[in-house]
């Protein structure tokens, strides 16, 4: 691949993969990269807004064996996932490792396919950010202020922290994941002990099969799925990762099993203080009240107004890890030339992907203004449409990974781990499978409409891994030395 000479005001180091500009290393422990992957997943947020969705559209209450066998597909897929991490340190992630499995066309798909699905998930979540922040404003000020004003505030803010090293973003998302864990604590504590439902009549029937595969389990499979979005991203930071052979994967499994085990203990408990026989009737009656239904019965108002604010923050936490994730792959993708070249570059002194991070927030701030234009309601086109393409889009790349998991090891013999590296990568799409299925036909479910909205979003979310497919062959034909270089630029040689 041919280098051009950067201007001076961008940094260049040895120590990444291709030799070209290097990002901060060292920045970033487990700690540090588990507040960035579990506050994508917006724990918060993920009790408030879908809880009632799993529980009124999905399988009832069988909602806490729901996140339980979710939890348990992601584990096994993370242990392939984990097992290559150990030989490829790439911000690309999803793009370095298919690469290496399945070849460079499906490769570029897939980082096409990510960006397009994190930047998916990522405009929803700033049409939420919007929508829940002029709610409150209004609220408590009085004065209507434009959803879409709290939203540029949210972007602009995500792209001060990312452009700084990224142990800034990492503090900030330390302190906003442990607010919103502890009020879900707090909660948890509440129903224990002032729940109308004694403690000894709670039931386990939540986690019983046939309360689990009950209802409309694809619903429940779709959204507790979607409740786990952002663990993927542990990869992400390898190159600044502080010791990332270890740091990565106990990363990855500390995510997976602290949301399995969040999420499982919080909707049983929610849904034995309201009682199996009536949770579904108060679903259908609050809706996206629920939580707020079951906050003011054992904490009262000042529970429930916190829950409210902290709603927010989740949101701006779950803004500024994708924003990290879609820079980092657009660092990635420019690094070996693929797109525009400076995307490549780093910040002179802070060693972040700084261009990169401007042109995310440019890609999602233009969309945003064309919704905003439009007069769109930010929750039920911005938040719905984009959140439910982009957990498609997810569940995609999983499946795929997971395939060229399989098949780097195959090739590869350089880890010869029977359940590592043979059995749980073909568990793991085994597993992934029946999610993708009921993802993509269930979109109409996802995007909250069917008919042309629906073959919209299906349409863009399979073109934008065509795109970087085509791209690939264009490549070839054009660059064949340039092509050629992909596969030996992608981090560790092996």
């Amino acid at each position: 691949m041919l280098h051009q000479e950067e201007p001076p005001s961008l940094a260049t180091a040895k120590d990444s993969p291709d030799g070209s500009a290097g990002l901060a290393r060292n920045q970033i422990g487990v700690l540090g990269i588990v507040f960035f992957v579990v506050a994508a997943a917006a724990p918060l947020t993920v009790v408030v807004a879908l809880f009632p969705v799993i529980i009124g559209a999905g399988n009832g209450i069988g909602i806490a064996g729901a996140f339980v066998v979710v939890a348990l597909v992601l584990t096994v897929f993370s242990v392939g996932y984990v097992a290559m991490s150990r030989h490829i340190t790439n911000a690309g992630a999803f793009y370095a490792f298919i690469t290496r499995g399945l070849g460079r066309p499906l490769g570029l798909g897939s980082a096409s396919l990510a960006i397009f699905a994190y930047n998916a998930i990522q405009l929803g979540v700033i049409g939420g950010f919007g929508y829940y922040a002029a709610e409150f404003a209004s609220k408590h000020t009085g004065v209507d202020v434009p959803w879409w004003v709290f939203s540029f505030i949210a972007m602009g803010a995500s792209l001060f922290l990312g452009v700084r090293q990224i142990h800034a973003g990492a503090r900030v998302l330390a302190v906003l994941l442990t607010l919103e864990t502890v009020i879900i604590l707090v909660l948890n504590v509440g129903i224990l002990f002032n729940s109308p439902t004694p403690v000894g009549d709670y039931s386990f029937e939540p986690f019983a099969p046939s309360a689990v595969f009950a209802g409309a389990i694809g619903v429940a499979l779709m959204f507790a799925h979607a409740s786990f979005i952002g663990f993927e991203g542990t990869a992400i930071y390898g190159e600044e990762a502080k010791d990332p052979k270890r740091t990565i994967p106990r990363a990855t499994y500390t995510s997976v099993i602290f949301m399995g085990v969040f999420y499982a203990v919080t909707a049983f408990l929610i849904v034995n203080s309201v009682g199996i026989d009536d949770i579904a009737g108060l679903t259908e009656s609050e809706g996206g009240n629920l939580v707020f239904a079951v906050s003011d019965r054992v904490l009262g108002p000042i529970g429930t107004e916190a829950f409210q604010l902290f709603v927010i923050s989740s949101l701006f936490a779950a803004i500024l890890t994708f924003h990290n994730n879609v820079a980092r792959y657009l660092y990635s993708l420019g690094r070996q030339g693929l797109v525009w070249s400076r995307l490549g570059t780093t910040h002179p002194t802070r060693q972040s992907p700084a261009v990169a991070c401007y042109v995310q927030i440019a890609m999602v701030a233009t969309v945003v203004a064309v919704f905003a234009i439009l007069g769109l309601d930010p929750y039920t086109t911005l938040f719905t449409w984009w959140t439910g393409v982009g957990a498609a889009g997810i569940i995609l790349l999983q499946t795929i990974a997971s395939v060229a998991i399989f098949v780097f090891f195959r090739r590869s013999k350089v880890d010869k781990r029977p359940w590592n590296t043979f059995i749980a990568p073909l568990l793991g799409v085994a597993g992934l499978m029946p999610f993708l299925w009921y993802a993509v036909t269930g979109m109409d479910v996802l995007l909250g409409g069917g008919g042309w909205l629906q073959f919209t979003f299906t349409v863009m979310l399979f073109a934008s891994l065509a795109i970087g497919v085509i791209g690939a062959y264009v490549i070839k034909a054009r660059s064949p030395q340039r092509y050629e270089q992909l596969s030996s630029t992608l981090g560790d040689r092996i």
